[in-house]
């Protein structure tokens, strides 16, 4: 699924006022947020592979990694969170 943000040209002034936003503002948040997903990988595509240290289910340092790419072809569930 692709993002689109309009182009500010093609905002309203009404638009703008309801989002209280100004077309500078706006125009500023749009183009962070296109340079943003061209970054992005797009839906579908491999992850960038990665290792880091597994936690135990209290949160503590197991010394056990993981690495995405040994999961290749089964479902995976990944969350990132701070423990700190």
């Amino acid at each position: 699924m692709e993002i689109s943000y309009p182009v500010p040209e093609d905002v309203s002034d009404e638009a703008l006022r309801r989002m209280n936003i100004s077309r500078d503002a706006y125009t500023r948040m749009r183009a962070h947020r296109v340079e943003r997903e061209r970054n992005a990988p797009a839906v579908g595509a491999l992850a960038p592979d990665f290792t880091v240290e597994r936690l135990s289910s209290t949160g503590n340092r197991t010394g056990e990694m993981f690495q995405l790419s040994s999961t290749r072809g089964k479902p995976v569930g990944l969350i990132f969170g701070s423990y700190t």
